[in-house]
């Protein structure tokens, strides 16, 4: 018996409404932990926050930079500087003289003689000079006092006349080559530090004593020399009438002539 149902079911396009279509599957969203905002689509953030982001961050790195600017400069917006160095040199003294060794020979009582030392200077600056004695024996035996360690009779006295000049200008003079012994006061002659001075009294009788006027150790002869001065050393010794022996040595003495710096003792120490 023929059925009234259709062998197929179909669906009636034109009768039947059109339904929407059923939404897509979504997987569901990762729990976000607590207190985060959930991601925004794409990069997972917010663009006008990730620009505060940059714009924090570049803040940073300019202040960072100020710090290390402030940190390193000198102070001022503008500066200015030049290269230098500093190189050090000795300079020099150097004195020449000629024949220093005085040889007064054949002296007879009251004539004195005179010898010569020329010299000249090369240096850096200006310079002084000296006639140096060494404190020693010999020293004592020609001008100490007669109660001098080094010698027991003293020096020449009445017996010697000792004169030194420089460039014809006297430096010290005397007639009485002899310290003045311990506890005797007022008879010496006057004498600056600079060993110049002297006395140029002589005795008038056997009695007559001259002031004690023994040779200073050091005697300045001349005082800031420039560079290339030349000049003569005139040294004049004697005996007087005191003197009877033509036999004994008269005197042996070692001196040195010394160029110094200006205002500058041949005795100064280094320090």
């Amino acid at each position: 018996m023929a059925s009234d149902e259709p062998d197929h079911d179909f669906i009636n396009f034109a009768n039947t409404a059109r339904s929407p279509p059923p939404p897509p599957l979504v997987e569901p969203a990762a729990k976000m932990p607590t207190g985060l905002a959930p991601a925004s689509k794409g990069n997972g953030m917010n663009k006008g926050k990730i620009a505060r982001l940059v714009g924090f961050v570049g803040a940073l790195g300019i202040s960072a930079a100020l710090v290390a600017g402030a940190v390193s400069s000198t102070g001022a917006y503008f500066t200015s500087s030049a290269d230098g160095s500093l190189a050090a040199g000795p300079g020099h003294l150097t004195l020449n003289v000629t024949d220093t060794n005085l040889s007064f020979a054949n002296l007879v009582p009251g004539e004195d003689k005179t010898l010569n030392i020329g010299y000249s200077t090369d240096s850096s600056s200006n310079s002084d000079l000296w006639m140096v004695f060494a404190d020693a024996a010999d020293y004592c035996a020609f001008t100490g006092a007669a109660d001098d360690t080094h010698c027991s009779d003293g020096g020449l006295g009445r017996f010697g006349h000792f004169a030194v000049a420089q460039n014809n200008s006297n430096r010290f003079i005397s007639y009485n080559l002899k310290n003045a012994p311990a506890g005797v006061t007022g008879t010496s002659c006057g004498v600056d530090g600079n060993g110049n001075g002297g006395s140029g009294q002589q005795s008038t009788s056997v009695g007559d004593t001259p002031p004690y006027c023994g040779v200073p150790l050091a005697i300045k002869l001349a005082s800031n020399l420039s560079s290339g001065s030349s000049g003569e050393i005139e040294t004049t010794f004697g005996i007087t009438g005191r003197w009877t022996s033509q036999v004994k040595p008269v005197a042996q003495v070692a001196f040195k002539i010394v160029a110094t710096q200006v205002n500058v003792r041949p005795d100064a120490l280094n320090y």
